[in-house]
């Protein structure tokens, strides 16, 4: 029986038919399988540039970034499942109030463990101290919620869209125009507002700004509360996707600062197309190579990219005049 027709009883028909029946149904198999591949990296792609862009934020500024941000991104997914799932506020509403929360404890981490190693610019001890607080975060995280994951309803429901013959959850496919939007966004802020003008200003002479009569530390520390909100809205979105556990903080920042070095750590635009593409390629390697090599993928990429190219392939040289 193929596509519920059943083959001719003759054989000379069944030679004939039969095979071009299954063989058009086996490539329009192929094609959806290729469709939904395509569309869920998208979906994931999408949710490691938006963490990816709360590192940008940050280095461009004072040249750190927080090694803590996939805990953040942990966090801001259990928020939310607490907010819903326990104390039953709307989902929209806890989305934020996860975003505002881990907006806030990116003050924290800024005041405490990045800017008084940021001041010498030879040291990296703002690395160690990040990572120590995302051990924090993971530990308390742990003792609140425990080692169980946990998945919340989403506002979208659980419809499927058919693209092509392929089935991907809407749900999936809204996280990539929701990431467009809080690129354009970003750029609009930071090439439109003041508070993009200073974040500008700073990026280029701490000394300058300070001149200006403008406290150069708390314009670090508002580049910090923008990519802990980033943190808290891509974890709230990934609540509804993929299962949220204390343990699924660090292997996605360890992703997303992957696609932050491939693409430049200094272009957000380049940071969204590498999120993508390096998301598509990782499920195109799980699904058509092996699931055991989706995560060495991203890794081999960053290697050979740096390798070639050390500024990402969308970054540019930083040239400091002495």
């Amino acid at each position: 029986m193929i596509r519920g027709r059943a083959c001719p009883a003759s054989l000379a028909k069944w030679i004939s038919e039969c095979p071009k029946r299954g063989n058009t149904a086996m490539m329009e198999g192929a094609a959806a399988t290729l469709v939904q591949v395509l569309l869920s990296g998208l979906a994931i792609g999408s949710l490691y540039a938006l963490i990816a862009l709360g590192y940008s934020l940050t280095f461009v500024v004072n040249g750190t970034v927080n090694m803590s941000q996939g805990q953040l991104v942990m966090l801001g997914g259990m928020l939310t499942y607490a907010f819903v799932e326990i104390m039953h506020v709307p989902f929209y509403l806890s989305f934020l109030l996860a975003g505002i929360v881990v907006g806030l404890l990116g003050i924290i981490i800024e005041r405490f463990a990045i800017r008084k190693f940021a001041k010498d610019t030879a040291s990296v001890n703002w690395v160690l101290s990040t990572l120590a607080i995302g051990i924090i975060i993971q530990d308390v995280a742990h003792f609140i919620w425990g080692p169980n994951e946990h998945v919340v309803a989403s506002p979208v429901g659980e419809d499927i869209v058919r693209v092509l013959g392929a089935g991907v959850y809407w749900k999936e496919l809204i996280l990539i125009p929701v990431v467009g939007v809080f690129l354009i966004f970003l750029t609009f802020f930071y090439l439109k507002s003041h508070w993009g003008l200073w974040l500008r200003a700073t990026a280029d002479n701490h000394t300058a700004i300070n001149l200006m009569g403008i406290n150069s530390n708390y314009i670090v520390a508002i580049a910090y509360i923008l990519s802990g909100i980033l943190a808290g809205l891509g974890g709230g979105m990934m609540s509804t996707i993929y299962a949220v556990s204390v343990a699924v903080g660090l292997p996605l920042g360890l992703k997303a600062i992957a696609v932050a070095m491939v693409s430049g750590l200094n272009s957000a635009k380049g940071i969204v197309l590498t999120g993508l593409g390096l998301g598509i390629s990782e499920l195109l390697v799980a699904t058509y190579v092996s699931p055991n090599f989706r995560e060495m993928i991203i890794y081999l990429l960053v290697i050979l990219i740096l390798f070639v190219k050390p500024t990402g392939l969308f970054g540019t040289r930083t040239v400091v005049k002495v």
